[in-house]
């Protein structure tokens, strides 16, 4: 089930409105005939609406397959964060594992063929004296793979200037890994999103920048009134929303920048 925003909801509006209006006019002019003209605009703005609805829910499936993969790695990093380094590198040792590697564990870290990776899953970007630390740590003759959720720019700097002796990854690279292999660990946690109310949504439309587009509503709304059986409705509406767009005009803030300093 799709939920739907008011921008979107209005949006769609204003297409089955649009093409109403397109499809009437074109009709009327070879026609001369309103009630033929409206019989042929009303299938015109239904396809278009429907074209648009699919559109819509093509967009939002593929939000939502993303906002789902955004999820579980947040909640990822939320568990990986929270769990002991014996736990991450049990991890990233299973996860070698099912890549079809023969890992093993030593000091400090693991080894496979020509690299040693060394596990560090913290809240803080890793700092270049962690990655220089690591590196002291790395067995002769390896390659260090420091795993990390992020890194300072700092250090990326510091490990390019050594090519292939020390490679930084990310969580984000090695997520659709661990995803892949089911070995993502379990648990983890969201942070609470607080959902906005009615009033607050209305409060961000009181804006200088959307005064035109309200206004645009409310002429296009006006408009339609003269093309239609009951036009008390659109005259209603589209006199409330040249209102409100009066209205911001006039009397919301204007916008303010602060400097670096404030």
């Amino acid at each position: 089930m799709f939920k739907f925003k008011i921008s979107e909801i209005s949006d769609g509006l204003f297409i089955l409105g649009s093409a109403f209006l397109i499809g009437f006019v074109i009709a009327f002019y070879f026609l001369r005939n309103n009630v033929t003209s409206i019989l042929f605009a009303i299938p015109c703005a239904v396809l278009t609406f429907s074209v648009y609805m699919l559109f819509l829910k093509k967009k939002k499936g593929k939000l939502l397959i993303k906002r789902e993969d955004e999820e579980k790695y947040i909640k990822c990093a939320n568990a990986l964060c929270l769990e002991s380094r014996a736990f991450c590198e049990q991890m990233v040792f299973d996860t070698l594992c099912a890549v079809g590697k023969n890992p093993v564990k030593v000091a400090n870290g693991i080894v496979c063929e020509n690299n040693f990776y060394f596990v560090k899953f913290t809240y803080d970007k890793i700092s270049v004296g962690s990655v220089a630390n690591a590196y002291k740590k790395t067995p002769k003759s390896k390659n260090l793979v420091f795993l990390a959720i992020t890194f300072e720019q700092d250090a990326l700097t510091f490990a390019s200037s050594f090519f292939t002796r020390i490679r930084l990854v990310t969580l984000i690279e090695l997520f659709p890994l661990l995803q892949k292999h089911g070995t993502l660990p379990k648990g983890g946690f969201l942070p609470r999103e607080k959902k906005p109310s009615f009033l607050a949504l209305l409060k961000a439309t009181f804006s200088r920048q959307k005064s035109k587009t309200f206004a645009l509503y409310g002429a296009f709304l006006l408009i339609m009134s003269r093309f239609v059986f009951f036009p008390v409705w659109y005259i209603i509406s589209g006199c409330a929303f040249l209102i409100y767009a009066i209205t911001i005009k006039f009397f919301a803030p204007k916008p303010t920048y602060k400097s670096f300093f404030e």
